[in-house]
């Protein structure tokens, strides 16, 4: 609880980020008692960046370090402070936290800043340097922007921006009603007066709501106990009694004020509620917060059609230093051995106008706090008076942090009871309040069983930065990252200098151009020496890789049939070996046991072909009606079930690449493997009758297969082992929306599912059956040896397998990998290891199907037109290939939009391609 409470109080993340404006040019003097730089001598200091910052924070460290030659920044990864180790124990308070990032870098945002380091050896007092440094302007800072960092006689960061919440109202409904508009200085009482003013009944009905408040009743909640003198965040926990007659009544007021539509949450309760937000937007609520995010029905964001005016949080002297406005700045690590050097950097960052600050959008209530930097962007001239002077009050008002971390054991107790009786109207509030104090009793036991550890305030020492550059006579090869945590990366980078210190290895993150439309291995080759890829090669791949197979054969180190036959094939073309495998995931044939015992069926095997598939399937269909037991049901849907059948069959849905990918599905071949997977259902019943969604109209909502998967009512299914793993099913969210997924324990049927290898005896493997990852060389790298030891070292690594199979088999049946896992894993790979040593198919991916040149939606709509009412499969294929063929001919025109292609081709056409904002057609029969 004290954690949602935190949430819910600190609204704004402290993550600063960076532009890049003409910067002053103003040198800093040296700091009293601190040996000067001189003009010969350059010093290293490092800054902490989160990575997805890290191009932003790299140009500027440039242009700085271009004005100081004599400094030398060095960006150090946040990522890399805040990984915690497997199997070891994470930072226990917000001191610890902050001993990682001031132990690891010189300077670093202020988002982990916590009152108690004040003072101590962990930061830096900025004091000192600002009174030594002639150049540097105070009085450029907004009033109350420094201030809130001052405490114990020092400053301890230097701001930078102001995240300030607002109160948006409705002015008609002020003028309509008398009341004068919110301004600067109001209190509580007057927000909630009017609320309660502005709120409009008629009967049962609430025509117009007072107040859409943010935290849940929490904030109006600390309006009354204030009155009555009492702060949650100070109080002593152990002599607290939240049953007392003063707590009763605030929490009552707050549930008689949701009762009668005078507070209402920013979210609908319950699928019966009305949106608020669009309550909103009609013009029915008359107060809400700017925290509150509001959109169109399209999901843009909302912008008043009506006149709206803007006022600060009323004045809560218990959360004022939290609430009214949250900072970002800059601090300087109390072990730093060079604080002249930091303090320059971290004021130079300070005069930075962030990125969004020179667009034209951005969120307005994000405010710098160097009046110079608001003027360059013009920050207050996109404001109108009254807000911009209620960003200026709520600054110059917001008060100094506190010297400590407050207690939130009895302001999470009080939040749970809040969310319990403004949930339920029907809620009696001394119950609810008495089962928060027994909680908040519980916790407090608790809390004395395992008391918190003191942190350590001792001295820090800033670690020496990682080398960025390659040592004397060391070889630099370039590893292009794409969808990886960088680091993640590092840390196995590390690992290989210590073995190979000949060799390094500079990360380098993929950076999207605006010209750039979609990305390949062949994009990855003309930016690094090497890198990871996923998924299978495109044909113009191929002349931007190296070909691996000679450093293969001339490694003696490296087992020639370590790699899983199957998944090397996906990367082999003539001869020749364009990638490394690194890791394999795929589906499995998911079977029940006691189903196949009772029928007396072998379990299932790679080497069957789609008659064994069959032929099992017969043997394990029972019954009738709700007693019914089907042989297969395609999970979730039979589109991918489908796909793999072809492929089964030696059949292909298209030819072709790129944009020359056409339908192929009048091909006797093709006709003859869709018209078995048909069958299954319409002529062997050993499926369901197949439903085959292909309009965005059709949610799937009929579908249940996964409900006669766990009643044990099917014999097999293709699906992934993890959907059955620790004692739980996952339930999937359903198709359309609902709910996120949910976990529900397994009945004893269901604890007897098992993973068999996929029926590949057809065909072989197909290529869209496997996800795979790999490790490749680009065909311009000067240095191939010096990659392949790398990614010879990496292939043998499984921190970044995320789940997947190693596809090197000494890695995967190790030991050390294989004590990891559940037994659940361990029985899924067996069945992927037997999948994958039969023979593969690398020619003829079925996904592309789905690639951005064509449209499956009428070949599916083909299909469904067959099972659901019996039409002819020849002829309706035939239709589907005509506006398959004519959708790709339009594709391989100049600028052509798919959108556009599917309606010029099908003025019908209702499926997924449609231009952004297209309303999505209602179901048939549905009222508009």
């Amino acid at each position: 609880m004290q954690r949602v409470w935190i949430l819910l109080t600190f609204c704004a993340v402290l993550l600063a980020s960076c532009g890049a404006p003409p910067p002053s040019g103003n040198a800093t003097p040296a700091v009293p008692g601190v040996t000067p730089t001189s003009g010969s001598e350059t010093v290293t200091i490092s800054f902490a960046v989160w990575e997805y910052e890290r191009n932003i924070y790299q140009p500027l460290a440039d242009r700085f370090m271009t004005e100081n030659p004599n400094i030398k920044i060095v960006l150090v990864s946040l990522d890399d402070i805040m990984m915690v180790e497997s199997g070891n124990e994470g930072p226990t308070n917000p001191l610890d936290v902050l001993r990682r990032i001031v132990s690891a870098a010189d300077t670093a945002p202020a988002f982990a800043l916590t009152p108690e380091a004040f003072g101590t050896p962990l930061l830096l007092d900025l004091k000192p340097l600002m009174d030594a440094d002639a150049a540097f302007q105070r009085d450029d800072f907004f009033p109350g922007a420094i201030e809130r960092y001052t405490a114990k006689g020092g400053v301890w960061a230097l701001p930078r921006y102001h995240s300030v919440p607002l109160i948006v109202y409705n002015r008609a409904l002020f003028q309509n009603a008398n009341l004068p508009e919110p301004r600067p200085g109001w209190t509580w009482d007057d927000l909630m007066a009017a609320a309660e003013r502005l709120t409009e009944r008629s009967g049962l009905t609430t025509l117009t709501y007072g107040f859409m408040e943010p935290t849940n009743g929490l904030l109006p909640l600390l309006g009354l106990l204030e009155k009555q003198g009492i702060n949650p965040l100070t109080v002593v926990a152990e002599e607290t009694d939240l049953t007392a007659p003063e707590y009763v009544a605030a929490v009552e007021r707050i549930q008689e004020w949701y009762r009668a539509g005078v507070l209402v949450a920013p979210y609908a309760r319950d699928a019966a509620s009305d949106d608020p937000t669009r309550l909103a937007r009609e013009g029915r609520v008359a107060l809400w917060s700017d925290m509150s995010y509001i959109s169109n029905d399209d999901g843009s964001p909302w912008t008043p059609d009506f006149p709206v005016g803007r006022a600060p949080f009323p004045k809560n002297a218990i959360l004022d230093p939290f609430f009214s406005s949250t900072t970002e700045g800059f601090i300087i690590s109390g072990g730093t051995a060079h604080p002249d050097a930091a303090w320059r950097w971290i004021e130079w960052l300070s005069r930075q106008p962030a990125p969004e600050d020179q667009q034209s959008f951005g969120p307005l209530s994000r405010l710098p706090a160097r009046q110079s930097v608001a003027q360059q962007t013009e920050f207050w001239s996109k404001l109108d008076p009254p807000t911009a002077e209620a960003y200026r009050w709520a600054i110059e008002n917001s008060g100094t942090l506190p010297g400590q971390q407050f207690d939130y054991t009895v302001m999470g107790a009080l939040s749970q009871a809040v969310a319990t009786v403004t949930g339920d109207p029907k809620a009696n509030v001394r119950q609810a309040l008495t089962e928060a104090q027994r909680q908040m009793q519980e916790a407090i036991a608790q809390r004395e069983l395992t008391p918190t550890p003191k942190p350590n305030l001792n001295p820090v020492v800033v670690a020496t930065p990682e080398p960025q550059e390659a040592p004397a006579g060391a070889t630099t090869v370039t590893f292009g990252l794409y969808g990886y945590n960088p680091a993640e990366l590092r840390r196995v980078a590390r690992a290989f200098r210590e073995q190979r210190p000949d060799i390094f290895v500079q990360l380098k993150p993929f950076e999207w151009t605006p010209d750039l439309k979609e990305v390949t291995a062949a994009t990855l080759a003309q930016t690094s020496d090497c890198f990871f890829w996923f998924g299978p090669l495109a044909g113009n791949d191929e002349t931007a890789l190296l070909d691996l197979r000679p450093l293969i054969e001339a490694d003696s180190t490296f087992p020639r049939d370590d790699i899983v036959p199957a998944a090397l094939a996906q990367y082999s073309r003539e001869g020749r070996i364009y990638g490394l495998p690194y890791a394999v995931n795929m589906r499995s044939l998911m079977y029940n046991h006691a189903a196949f015992e009772a029928a007396g069926v072998q379990p299932p095997r790679a080497d069957w072909k789609p008659d064994d598939f069959l032929a099992a399937a017969q043997a394990l269909t029972r019954g009738e009606g709700n007693e019914q037991r089907w042989g297969y049901v395609p999970l979730g849907g039979p589109q991918a079930d489908l796909l793999f059948f072809i492929n089964q069959f030696g059949a292909r849905l298209m030819v072709g690449e790129g944009k020359d990918l056409r339908p192929n599905y009048t091909d006797p071949k093709t006709i003859a493997a869709i018209r078995w997977y048909l069958d299954l259902s319409m002529v062997h019943k050993v499926a369901p009758p197949l439903t085959i969604v292909y309009r965005r109209d059709d949610f799937g909502g009929g579908d249940r297969s996964y409900e006669l998967v766990q009643s044990g009512r099917v014999g097999m299914w293709f699906g992934y082992p993890e959907s059955f793993q620790g004692g739980v099913v996952i339930q999937p969210v359903e198709p359309g929306g609902g709910p996120a997924p949910t976990a529900v324990l397994l009945t004893p049927v269901e604890r007897d599912i098992r993973a068999a290898p996929l029926p590949v005896g057809g065909a072989g493997v197909p290529s869209s059956e496997l996800f795979l990852r790999g490790l490749f060389i680009s065909a311009r790298t000067q240095q191939p040896q010096a990659c392949w030891e790398w990614i010879k070292f990496l292939s043998g690594d499984t921190s970044l397998t995320y789940g997947d199979m190693p596809a090197r088999r000494s890695v995967a049946q190790s030991e050390a990998f294989i004590k990891q896992l559940p037994p659940e894993r361990v029985a899924q790979f067996e069945a992927m290891r037997a999948t994958l040593a039969m023979p593969s198919q690398n020619a003829g991916d079925a996904n592309v199907i789905y690639s951005q040149y064509t449209d499956p939606y009428w070949f599916f709509k083909a299909l469904s037109a067959v099972v659901e009412k019996g039409a002819s499969l020849e002829k309706e294929l035939a239709e589907a290939q005509r506006f398959a063929t004519a959708f790709a001919e339009c594709m391989n025109r100049e600028d052509a939009r798919a959108p556009a292609c599917a309606k010029e081709v099908d003025p019908d056409y209702k499926g997924y391609n449609v231009e952004e904002g297209d309303p999505t057609p209602l179901p048939a029969g549905a009222a508009p």
